[in-house]
């Protein structure tokens, strides 16, 4: 991933220089459909598999896409609120990006016979509801996803689609999660850059208090560890895996190494308070394991 970032435009030093020119160029060109893809194509390298896994891993397909949606409302979020004209273009194209890959992977779930209306009603409420908070386009909302999205996609990136990958080796997915990826490297080289940049308060750093959206906010929080623990009930074999203690250590690994690339991250409060939350967010993973 790290030769990727460069390849998108990620030079890493004292201060994080990111090339936007090179970015936008390349985010426009590596643009693609979901319809460029075979999902007629019968399913290959699952025949290890039991229907049952074969369930949960459509069930954390389509638990994926559902992330991939609140991913892209927060690019939504950024593209609005970010001061460089240049990035707000690379932020629309991201949300784009996101919504396409939200659409890939319940197609790769259709292929293992798990369809969204399989997740548990409780988690399509809770992606639905949050989704609708981040599509309020507030100041306050964009400032916490602002910090947090870096930890988001290292997360799945790192964790969850790794896992998938494991699981199946069928052309088509290894196909579909080979372009996810080159997407999700330029992803990445932006949430150090605006990580960076808030710390450096060269974005702005403030909120325009918006009670209402705060209260939607505070109201709607714990949907998501019950969301969560829905769709993990329906998954335990998968949830146990993804909770191994090897994995959660390489997460924390490359979180560690945050700073590297965002050398002024800890120099923004929201963030660390971030990473407090974090932690309690993978303890809860552990635990419902």
């Amino acid at each position: 991933m790290d030769v990727a970032l460069e390849k998108g435009g990620m030079k890493t030093s004292e201060e994080n220089v990111v090339d936007l020119d090179r970015i936008l160029r390349i985010t426009k060109e590596t643009q693609w459909s979901v319809h460029e893809i075979d999902w007629n194509r019968p399913l290959e390298g699952a025949g290890h598999l039991s229907a049952s896994e074969k369930r949960e891993l459509g069930l954390m397909l389509v638990f994926t896409a559902g992330l991939e949606y609140q991913a892209a409302e927060i690019f939504r979020l950024c593209a609005r609120y970010v001061n460089d004209p240049r990035a707000k273009q690379i932020y629309d194209y991201f949300y784009t990006d996101e919504i396409r890959h939200a659409r890939a992977e319940i197609a790769m779930a259709k292929r293992l016979g798990v369809r969204w209306k399989d997740l548990p009603l409780v988690s399509r409420m809770t992606f639905q509801s949050l989704r609708r908070l981040w599509q309020s386009q507030s100041r306050i909302l964009y400032e916490l996803a602002a910090s947090q999205i870096v930890l988001f996609e290292i997360g799945l990136d790192g964790l969850l689609i790794p896992l998938l990958k494991e699981k199946i080796k069928d052309p088509i997915l290894e196909e579909t999660f080979r372009r996810i990826d080159v997407d999700e490297s330029h992803h990445l080289a932006m949430d150090y850059w605006l990580l960076d940049r808030k710390g450096r308060r060269a974005e702005g750093v403030g909120f325009d208090w918006q009670w209402i959206d705060l209260v939607r906010a505070i109201a709607i929080a714990p949907l998501a560890p019950i969301g969560m623990a829905a769709a993990s009930r329906q998954s335990r074999h998968m949830q146990r895996e993804l909770a191994r203690p090897e994995r959660i250590r390489a997460y924390w690994k490359r979180v560690k190494k945050v700073p590297q690339k965002s050398p002024h991250a800890m120099d923004y409060g929201v963030y660390r308070q971030g990473l407090k939350g974090q932690k309690v967010f993978m303890n809860f993973l552990r635990w419902a394991a």
